[in-house]
C-alpha cells in the first residue's frame, strides 16, 4: 500500500526504503537553491481556507481525523489549525521569532558591512507523536517556514491525515516546488534500520513525547545532529496574598482557576494542576471550598470529556489514597457530588504535584519567599503559571517565578490561550529550527544591502487578474479594518485621498529602501544626511526617511521642507553635513538661495517625489560641486517602494525593487505585455502589502524594459521611467506631453528650472502657456521658438490646421507665480484653468 508521501510521490514500503538510499542526492539538489517562502505562504492560505467547514478538503481531512480523534474535537483542532495556516499567522509568527519577513536572505547589518541571516538548519526529521492529529501537519509547516527539507515521521498506527495534509499543501503551491522539501512516512519506533537511516541525514531531529521517548531518541540521534525536545510540561496557579483581602481580586482568582481547570479538561501543558494559595492552613481551606463552589457553577458552562478506562482508574486510585490521608490530617478531597466531574485535593505538604488530570486540581499552600526553594527542583519540567495577584506584588512574583524555571506567565482563566509569535517552552521553535550566519563580503559588496538584489526573484502569478485602478485601491483601503499607519496621499491633483499600511508591512517596504538608498550611493558608516523631505499633515515622505535613515543607522539632520534657507544653510555649514535628501524643486531653490556658498560642501543629493532633468542635474554636479546626484527612491504612498537606481543608473532608469515588487509593463490601451523595447504602463503588485493587497496597480507612469544585465552585477531587472500617464493633456488637439516639454528645453537650452503647463480658455480660444522661471540669459522668445522648433505638433495645431489655440512662452521672476500641491509642496506640472463643460 502506497501509504508514505515522498517529497510529491506517493510509496509503498519497498520504495520507500530504496527513496532513503538516494535522500544525500536530493539533499545537495534541493539546498542549493533559495526556498520559495512566497509559494510557501500562498500554499498555506489555500489549505487554511479548504480547512473551513464545509469545504471538500475540510470533509476528507475530517474523516481521517475521526479515526483516532473523538467527533467533538475533530471540527474545533481543524478550525485552530485553519488558523494557524493563514498567510497573516505564518508571517506574524516569522517575524515574532526571527525579526524578518523573509528567512535565508543575507542582509546587512547596519551601519557596519557584515551580513546575517536566519538559515535552514538543512534535513530535520520530525518525531510525532500519535495524540494529536494535528501536530504533524502543523509542524511539517513550522519546518519548512525557515526553509528546511522535512521528514516527519509518523507511527505505524497513525491515520493518514498528516500524509493527506502533506499532498494537499503541495497541490496548492502556484510554483510546484515545495514538493521538494517535504515527506510524511509511517515508521514504527521498532523499525530500527529504517529509522536510523533516516536519523544519519538528519541535521536535526524535532520530536514530542515523554521521558522515555526523549531518550530512546537521545540514543538513536547521531552525534553531529541538533536534537530539539518538546517534552512534557506542568503547569500552576498561584493566589498572592492579597487576593484573599480584597474581592474583586478573590472574585478574579476563584472565576479563572475554575476556568483553567475545566478548559480542554487539563490536556494541555499549560493547564494548571497545582494551585498554590498563599496563605496560612486554614486561609488555603476557605479558599478551597470557595472553589470548590465556583467550579459547581463554572463546570456544566463548559463542555468536556470523561476520562476513559485507565484515565478514570488513575483518578479514583488517586483520590482513594487522598481520602485515606484525611485521616492522617494531611488531606481533603472535595469532590463533585452531583456528577463527580471534578475534584479538589488539598494537599497541606509542601511541592508541586502531577495531578491524574480530567478537572482534578491539587491545592497547597506556598508563601512567596518559599516558591524558588519548592519550585526550582522541577525547573525542568515547568512551563505557565496562572498569576494572581495585585500590581505591588507583579514584579516580586514573576520575578521569583521565572528563577524558579517558570517560562510563562498567564492571566487567570487564559492559561491555555496563547497569542500568534509566543515562544514555546522558554524558546523560539523557529529559531530552533534554524541557524544564524553571518558573512563578511569583498569591497564589491559595499553598495548592497541585501542578497535579495544579487539573485533572480520567480515570476508572481497575477495573469488574468484585473487591473487596479486608483479608485479601487481607494476603495480597498477603505475596507481596511485595522490601520495602523496612514498617510495622504493626493499625487500632482492635490485632491485628498489617504493610503493605509500596517506597521509590518510599512517596516519591510523601509528596510527595502533603505538597501535601494544604500545601492544609490549612501554610506551609512561616513555620511551625515539632512532629511527635507516635506512633514507633516500626513504627508508621508518626511516620515518615511525618517525610518529608512534610522534603519541605515546614518547620522541624520531631521530638518524638513522649510522655506528659511538661510536656516538651512547655516546648518549645513556648521554641522559637516555631506548629504542631502528632498524634493528636486526644493533642493534646487536651497542651491540657489546659497549662491554657491554650499558648492564643495555637498557631496550626496538624492531626490524623490519629482522628476530631476538632465540640466538640473548638470547644474548640481557641475555648478554645485556635487559629486553624487541620484534618485532617493522611485515610491508610492500607494504601492510603497518600487525601483531604486545604482551607479549604472542615469536619469529615469532604476532597478525593480524585486524582494517586495512584480512588475508588468503593458500596452497603452490594452492589457497585454508591451513588445521588447516599447512604451508601456507600469503595473505593480506588491509582495510586502497586506492591507490592502496589491495586484497589478497602475500607478500611472509610463515607462520600458531595460534589456540586458546591468554591469553592477545585480539581478533586480531595470525599467525606465519616461512620464506620467497623466503627462499626456489636450488643449485644443493632439494629445502633448508635458515631459517632452521640460526635456527640450533642458536639452536645446540648458534650462534646469521648473517647468509649468497652463492651459486657459481665451472666448472660444485654448491658449497653452508654458511657464519658466528667470534663469541668466533666457528670454521667452527663444524659448518659444526653440519649442515650436522641436515640437512639431504645436504649429501643427495652431497654424496648419487653424485650431482655436494659441501657444505662448512666459518667464517668472518669483516662485509665488507657480502653482504648487498643497501640503506636498510639490510642482504641479498642469494647470488646467478651463472652465468644465456644462
Amino acid at each position: 500500500m502506497n501509504r508514505h508521501f515522498w517529497f510529491g510521490q506517493w510509496l509503498d514500503d519497498a520504495q520507500l526504503d530504496a527513496a532513503i538510499e538516494r535522500l544525500d542526492q536530493h539533499l545537495e539538489r534541493v539546498l542549493e537553491s533559495p526556498f520559495p517562502f512566497e509559494d510557501l505562504l500562498t500554499a498555506a492560505q489555500t489549505v487554511s481556507d479548504g480547512l473551513r467547514a464545509g469545504r471538500p478538503l475540510h470533509a476528507r481531512l475530517a474523516a481521517l481525523a475521526r479515526e483516532t480523534t473523538p467527533d467533538e474535537e475533530v471540527d474545533a483542532m481543524l478550525a485552530g489549525a485553519s488558523a494557524s495556516l493563514t498567510r497573516a499567522s505564518l508571517l506574524t509568527r516569522v517575524r515574532a521569532e526571527l525579526g524578518c519577513s523573509r528567512p535565508g536572505i543575507p542582509t546587512r547589518r547596519y551601519p557596519d558591512r557584515q551580513f546575517e541571516a536566519w538559515s535552514p538548519v538543512g534535513c530535520v526529521v520530525h518525531v510525532m507523536p500519535s495524540n494529536v492529529f494535528t501536530l504533524a501537519a502543523l509542524g511539517l509547516v513550522e519546518g519548512l517556514l525557515p526553509g528546511n527539507v522535512n521528514l516527519v515521521k509518523l507511527s505505524a498506527r497513525d491515520s493518514s491525515f498528516a500524509t493527506e495534509f502533506a499532498a494537499a499543501l503541495c497541490d496548492a503551491d502556484p510554483g510546484g516546488r515545495l514538493a521538494d522539501y517535504l515527506a510524511v512516512v509511517h515508521v514504527a519506533s521498532s523499525e530500527s534500520r529504517r529509522l536510523s537511516a533516516l536519523f544519519e541525514r538528519a541535521d536535526a531531529i524535532s520530536a514530542w513525547g515523554g521521558e522515555r521517548a526523549m531518550a530512546a531518541v537521545r540514543e538513536a540521534a547521531p552525534p553531529g545532529a541538533r536534537l530539539i525536545t518538546w517534552g512534557h510540561k506542568v503547569s500552576f496557579a498561584y493566589v498572592a496574598a492579597e487576593c484573599l483581602r480584597e474581592p474583586a481580586l478573590l472574585e478574579a482568582a476563584l472565576d479563572g482557576v475554575a476556568t483553567d481547570v475545566c478548559r480542554l479538561d487539563q490536556q494541555a501543558c499549560s493547564s494548571p494542576q497545582t494551585l498554590f494559595v498563599e496563605a496560612d492552613r486554614e486561609g488555603v481551606e476557605r479558599f478551597a471550598t470557595a472553589l470548590a463552589e465556583r467550579l459547581a457553577v463554572r463546570s456544566p458552562e463548559i463542555p468536556g470529556q470523561a476520562p476513559e478506562g485507565a484515565e478514570q482508574a488513575e483518578i479514583t486510585s488517586v483520590t482513594a489514597v487522598a481520602r485515606a490521608e484525611e485521616a492522617l490530617d494531611l488531606t481533603r478531597v472535595i469532590e463533585d457530588p452531583v456528577h463527580g466531574r471534578w475534584r479538589i485535593l488539598v494537599d497541606h505538604r509542601p511541592g508541586l504535584r502531577p495531578s491524574p488530570l480530567y478537572r482534578t486540581l491539587w491545592v497547597k499552600g506556598l508563601e512567596r519567599e518559599a516558591i524558588i526553594g519548592t519550585l526550582r527542583p522541577m525547573r525542568a519540567w515547568l512551563q505557565s503559571c496562572g498569576l494572581v495577584c495585585g500590581l505591588s506584588s507583579l514584579a516580586t512574583l514573576s520575578r521569583r517565578l521565572f528563577a524558579a524555571g517558570v517560562t510563562r506567565i498567564a492571566r487567570p482563566g487564559q492559561m491555555v490561550d496563547s497569542y500568534a509569535g509566543s515562544p514555546h517552552d522558554g524558546v523560539y521553535a523557529l529559531q530552533q529550527l534554524a541557524r544564524r550566519i553571518t558573512l563578511d563580503p569583498p569591497e564589491s559588496a559595499r553598495q548592497v544591502g541585501s542578497f535579495s538584489e544579487l539573485e533572480a526573484h520567480p515570476p508572481l502569478p497575477v495573469a488574468g487578474l484585473p487591473i487596479m485602478d486608483k479608485t479601487r485601491f481607494q476603495a480597498e483601503s477603505q475596507s481596511v479594518r485595522e490601520v495602523d499607519l496612514l498617510f495622504r496621499s493626493g499625487g500632482s491633483s492635490g485632491r485628498i485621498v489617504y493610503s493605509s499600511f500596517s506597521w509590518e508591512d510599512y517596516h519591510d517596504q523601509m528596510t527595502v529602501a533603505a538597501h535601494g538608498l544604500v545601492a544609490a550611493g549612501l554610506e551609512p558608516d561616513r555620511d551625515r544626511v539632512m532629511n527635507l523631505f516635506a512633514a507633516g499633515h500626513l504627508y508621508g515622505s518626511f516620515i518615511s526617511f525618517w525610518t529608512i535613515l534610522e534603519t541605515l543607522r546614518v547620522r541624520t539632520l531631521p530638518m524638513g521642507m522649510i522655506h528659511d534657507y538661510e536656516e538651512i544653510i547655516e546648518t549645513l555649514l556648521g554641522t559637516g553635513c555631506n548629504t542631502l535628501i528632498g524634493a528636486p524643486s526644493h533642493l534646487l531653490a536651497l542651491f540657489m538661495a546659497a549662491a554657491g556658498r554650499l558648492t564643495g560642501r555637498i557631496d550626496k543629493v538624492f531626490y524623490g517625489g519629482e522628476r530631476l532633468t538632465n540640466a538640473q542635474r548638470r547644474y548640481l554636479m557641475e555648478t554645485c560641486g556635487v559629486s553624487i546626484v541620484r534618485s532617493a527612491a522611485y515610491g508610492s504612498n500607494d504601492a510603497g517602494p518600487m525601483g531604486y537606481q545604482c551607479p549604472e543608473c542615469e536619469g529615469g532608469v532604476h532597478h525593480l525593487a524585486s524582494a517586495i515588487q512584480h512588475l508588468e509593463i503593458v500596452d497603452l490601451d490594452e492589457d497585454r505585455p508591451v513588445a521588447e523595447g516599447a512604451v508601456g504602463r507600469l503595473l505593480f503588485s506588491s509582495l510586502a502589502r497586506e492591507q490592502p493587497r496589491v495586484r497589478r496597480y497602475e500607478i500611472g507612469d509610463t515607462g520600458r524594459w531595460i534589456p540586458g544585465d546591468c554591469p553592477c552585477g545585480r539581478t533586480d531587472p531595470r525599467f525606465e521611467l519616461l512620464g506620467r500617464t497623466g503627462d499626456f493633456f489636450k488643449a485644443g488637439g493632439p494629445f502633448l506631453n508635458y515631459r517632452r516639454f521640460v526635456d527640450i528645453l533642458g536639452e536645446q537650452l540648458g534650462y534646469d528650472g521648473p517647468v509649468q503647463a497652463h492651459i486657459h480658455e481665451d472666448g472660444n480660444d485654448t491658449r497653452l502657456e508654458i511657464r519658466l522661471a528667470r534663469r541668466p540669459g533666457l528670454e521667452a522668445a527663444a524659448a518659444e521658438a526653440c519649442l515650436r522648433a522641436q515640437y512639431a505638433e504645436i504649429d501643427f495645431m495652431e497654424k496648419e490646421f487653424g485650431l482655436a489655440f494659441r501657444f505662448e512662452v512666459s518667464v517668472v521672476e518669483s516662485d509665488a507665480d507657480f502653482v504648487f500641491v498643497p501640503v506636498s509642496g510639490k510642482l504641479k506640472p498642469i494647470c488646467d484653468h478651463r472652465s468644465a463643460a456644462g
